[in-house]
């Protein structure tokens, strides 16, 4: 017989027969007895208190006091002009304020615990005993989870693997007493553990990143490994989980590494997740098959559909990647089926564990079992605790194996779970709202899912356009439930014209990162960083009118990361051949300003081609030159190519003729033309970016441009100089001046042909820059104009009521990524009330877990500084701080390269000097504050306004923040850093800056004057607007 003949018709009595098993019973988060079951009922019914309700429950857990539950009913649950039902609305309103609120809001928290227990079954392992020995008493295995995911230190790395050694050891003492139980103790093979623990492996290393795959296993490996043992030694099952997709290669390479150890090959007690949702699916599966058979001992596959479609959908928006995930449920759910027969054909190796609530699914899988001869001790239906009780009884009812995942923990960790089991039941599409609430037929639902073709990894559903060449999916970060998507949608809406290369009438998309994630991706940039250290030292001239010029003075640029090592030796420019270029390029400025826009901005594209062409070569130069790490310098060529890109589409309508109000017998317009030769004087800290931002700004706004990188960065600047050449600049049109700032730098700023320099870098040589240029020389045409971007003292709040999760790797990277060498960079952190001490406590234990590494390493987290004199400054300021600053951590560096560990200090005194000064490194103050309105105040105070951040869950003071933070860029639940082209334009004001905006609309406008002309159309008395 076909397999496939009469499938669904088996399947849809099978269906009806279990769904007739249920005898009409809610699962108990439906049931509107209870206050759980009517405020579900109301979310349901409407979307937006869903959606505020779903967030208050997830900050509850955080709140301190009455006052602090209240404020959060009044602007999570009680928004102006909310409906709600009488009673809800009357018992919130309680809660809100008022003589009785305390009781009100101990009456919620005691609710939201009520709720949070229907799905974890014990905050400890004594705890969940009398749960789980309930469970098995009605015939149901169980296998529990440790809740939390992300740690941030290898503190509470260590806390979490001693905790699972403990649930190993607490578990199997007990459970092992209990009676037999030969339904679920046994399958077709013989007897299988009765206890049962899955394991999350973002639980067990602060730092598993996919830059560093066999570093992040190795780690890994550390602490799980011995619980692997141990569990071995118990007889205790143990399964790994799987999560987001940019740990998901590192899970199965440490899964196999696992499986193959001598102590452990040919163990059977060990499973692992496949999520059905993933375009991986099938090769993760198939991985598994080969995996078992090479070890000769059987695996087990809990084949789920995934829980995390929102992050995955979202993020991959964000990146510009490919989504890793299907993007319908139709599509998920069809998958589900092909691998569950995969399964099914397989299972003398792959022991099924088919985890899903959905009918459906679970029926065909049954079905399809019996028809491959399958006995029914040989897989198993896994369920989650606290959901869909009367399927999971209807189908033990039938003789199945039926084992509830069992999470335990404690609220906090938590809250991330719940609300992940809320989305579920509430979702528009989910197969138990369907059936249970809105009372949909069972028939419809027991339907097979319409087929679809199974899309490869890296093709199609891109939610955010992708260039071509891009990587394949994958994402970044730590799992939010709280994002855009709240549920899973049928589809999503299709992307908007996508850019193309070439094509300046597409809009702009930015440059993905490189997804590390991909395997390929990653070994090719190892590739290129071996490649480059083989190439070392560079040669580098100046250029003046084509040709280079290599008869001055030399300076030998040394790797950061290790002092011995030659990275460059560069050709120093004179003040004559300074003086050269500038008359060079003033001669060449008018044929380039009158060149047509279109053209300027054509030569931009093709510059972005060749930067993208040269990606990860020039990223590596920048991992030896200005130790810039693996991710940090890929960012900082896709910054580069994007202001390439973004610029060209903007010069074609910031730059072009513009008609202003015509009226009979008068025409119009006005358009923005170069300015003359254009100084670009570059920091060493991004040092492709910003010199390519403001170079390509100022060319196709019509300037040549005077290219003066950071003597740090010299060779980067050359391979831009390079590039710019074979994209098809004239050599008339851009001049490489590489040189001392004191020395060329000066003769260039005072230069009376130097129409406007463009500027970033410290408060002390910008301030200086504009006071010489307001300066008028002999000779000098035209007022000279000056872009400033200085540096910055930013500031991030806490807020008492932030995820601490959130804001401690916020805070990290902020502080720490690259060194803290950002002008961008957190320098202070501002904590309310009573977030301090948690926040301190595990940021100190964050600090110690940083691992410093050369920025070529792949493992490297915190690189070398930047050079001996700002090592030696760094060291001295943090050996001996200011009197008022007090040390609350200062860890150890490396002495062979120039390494400075992060260093946290405490003040109270908001006028300390490491309140306002710029260290430009590894250095951190924290002050604490009352009130949020006082936190404000305080990181208002100081003369910088660049950068600053928030992490509250209090929509009144994200919106205060809005309006009262006074920085150029204000981040809100998120780190300062990072700001991309096009989506956050970045620049500061006050002693930050002037107030322009790189990456932005206008930003062109401040490389060009305006042209106003007016005609005069009518011409005798005739008016041709007039004319009909």
């Amino acid at each position: 017989m076909n397999l496939q003949d009469g499938l669904n018709a088996e399947i849809a009595e099978l269906g009806r027969d279990l769904w007739s098993r249920t005898r009409g019973e809610v699962p108990g988060v439906f049931d509107k007895g209870y206050w759980q079951g009517k405020i579900l009922e109301w979310a349901m019914h409407d979307p937006t208190f869903k959606v505020d309700m779903f967030r208050f429950v997830d900050v509850l857990p955080t709140l301190v006091g009455t006052e602090q539950v209240s404020q959060h009913v009044r602007e999570y649950l009680l928004k102006p002009g909310r409906e709600l039902p009488t009673l809800l609305g009357a018992a919130l309103k309680i809660a809100s304020g008022g003589l009785a609120a305390g009781l009100a809001a101990r009456a919620i928290r005691k609710n939201v615990t009520d709720l949070a227990e229907r799905f974890i079954v014990g905050r400890n392992a004594r705890e969940a005993l009398p749960v789980l020995c309930k469970l098995y008493d009605q015939q149901f295995a169980f296998t529990v989870d440790l809740l939390g995911e992300a740690v941030v230190s290898d503190a509470e790395a260590d806390a979490y693997a001693t905790r699972y050694v403990d649930l190993i050891e607490n578990l199997y003492e007990e459970v092992s007493r209990w009676p037999a139980n030969g339904r679920i103790d046994r399958n077709h093979l013989g007897p299988i553990p009765r206890t049962n623990v899955s394991l999350k492996i973002s639980a067990m290393e602060p730092h598993i990143d996919p830059v560093d795959p066999a570093g992040s296993a190795q780690r890994l490996q550390r602490r799980v490994l011995p619980l692997f043992l141990r569990a071995k030694d118990r007889n205790v099952f143990l399964n790994v989980d799987l999560e987001q997709w940019s740990i998901h290669g590192i899970t199965y390479d440490l899964f196999e590494r696992l499986l193959l150890h001598p102590q452990l090959n040919g163990w059977p007690h060990v499973g692992i997740v496949v999520q059905a949702y993933l375009k991986s699916a099938e090769d993760d599966l198939r991985r598994m098959l080969e995996l078992a058979r090479r070890r000769g001992a059987p695996i087990t596959i809990r084949l789920v559909k995934g829980a995390y479609w929102d992050y995955e959908v979202v993020h991959a928006g964000l990146n510009g990647y490919p989504c890793p995930v299907l993007t319908s449920k139709d599509a998920t759910d069809s998958n589900y089926e092909r691998l569950s027969a995969l399964l099914l054909e397989n299972f003398e190796h792959l022991l099924p564990a088919f985890g899903s609530h959905n009918l459906r699914s679970l029926t065909h899988a049954i079905v399809l079992a019996r028809r491959m001869k399958v006995p029914p001790e040989a897989y198993e239906i896994q369920m989650l605790y606290g959901m869909a009780e009367p399927e999971r009884a209807a189908l033990r009812s039938m003789g199945h194996r039926v084992r509830l995942y069992a999470p335990v923990g404690e609220m906090l960790p938590g809250m991330a779970y719940l609300v992940r089991r809320l989305l579920e039941n509430t979702s528009n599409s989910g197969f138990l709202r369907l059936s249970h609430h809105e009372g949909a037929d069972i028939a419809a639902l027991l339907a097979s899912p319409p087929l679809s073709p199974l899309p490869s990894r890296g093709e199609g559903q891109t939610i955010s356009p992708l260039p071509s060449g891009g990587e394949g999916p994958g994402v970044r970060g730590r799992v939010s439930d709280l994002g855009p998507a709240l549920a899973l949608r049928a589809t999503v809406p299709p992307p908007h014209d996508v850019m193309r290369r070439g094509d300046l009438t597409t809009p702009f998309e930015n440059c993905p990162l490189t997804d590390f994630s991909h395997p390929d991706r990653q070994q090719a940039f190892a590739a290129a960083v071996r490649r480059l250290a083989e190439s070392l030292p560079l040669s580098v001239p100046g250029v003046v009118n084509g040709r280079p010029r290599r008869g001055g003075k030399t300076h030998e640029r040394e790797c950061p990361s290790e002092p011995s090592l030659k990275v460059a030796t560069v050709a120093l420019a004179t003040p004559q051949d300074a003086d050269e270029a500038v008359r060079v390029a003033y001669a060449a400025w008018p044929a380039w300003r009158d060149r047509p826009v279109t053209e300027r901005a054509m030569l931009l594209e093709r510059l972005a081609d060749r930067l993208e062409a040269d990606r990860l070569g020039l990223a590596a130069l920048e991992a030896y030159e200005v130790a810039k790490p693996w991710r940090e310098s890929d960012a900082d060529v896709a910054e580069a190519v994007d202001f390439c890109r973004y610029y060209a589409r903007q010069a074609l309508v910031e730059m072009a003729p513009r008609p202003l109000r015509d009226l009979p017998g008068e025409s119009n317009q006005m358009w923005y033309e170069g300015r003359g030769p254009a100084l670009i004087i570059a920091p060493w800290n991004f040092p492709l970016a910003i010199l390519c931002g403001m170079a390509t700004a100022a060319l196709v706004a019509g300037n040549t441009v005077l290219l003066k990188p950071a003597s740090q960065s010299s060779a980067i600047g050359f391979a831009l100089y390079e590039r710019m050449i074979a994209a098809g600049f004239h050599p008339q049109v851009v001049q490489f001046v590489p040189g001392e700032g004191r020395e060329i730098g000066a003769v260039m700023v005072d230069h009376p042909l130097v129409a406007q320099i463009a500027f970033t870098g410290s408060k002390q040589v910008g301030l200086s820059i504009i006071e010489r240029a307001a300066k008028v020389r002999p000779g000098q045409p035209q007022v000279k104009r000056v872009v400033c971007e200085m540096g910055g003292k930013n500031a991030v709040i806490v807020d008492d009521d932030a995820d601490l999760d959130e804001a401690i790797l916020g805070v990290m990277k902020s502080a720490f990524g690259y060194a803290g060498q950002k002008c961008s960079a957190c320098s202070r952190v501002i904590v309310v009330g009573s977030a301090y001490e948690p926040f301190m406590a595990r940021l100190i234990e964050a600090c110690r877990s940083i691992h410093i590494a050369p920025a070529h390493d792949p493992a490297c987290v915190l690189n070398a500084v930047i050079d001996r004199a700002a090592c030696e400054k760094l060291r001295e300021t943090i050996a001996n701080p200011d009197p008022g600053a007090t040390p609350v951590y200062v860890g150890e560096a490396p002495r062979d390269g120039y390494y400075v560990a992060p260093a946290v200090f405490l003040v109270t005194d908001s006028g300390h000097r490491s309140m306002h000064e710029e260290f430009f490194g590894p250095i951190l103050t924290v002050m604490r504050a009352d009130t949020f309105e006082r936190a404000l105040e305080l990181a208002n105070n100081c003369e910088f306004k660049l950068t600053g951040a928030v992490f509250s869950r209090m929509p009144s003071h994200l919106e205060l923040a809005r309006q009262r933070f006074r920085v150029g860029n204000l981040y809100l639940n998120r780190g300062c850093t990072g700001a991309l082209v096009g989506r956050q334009p970045f620049g500061g004001f006050g002693m930050s800056g002037i107030g322009t905006k790189a990456g932005g609309p206008g930003y062109l406008l401040n490389f060009a004057d305006p042209r106003a002309v007016c005609e005069n159309t009518m011409r005798r008395g005739m008016t041709p607007e007039l004319e009909t």
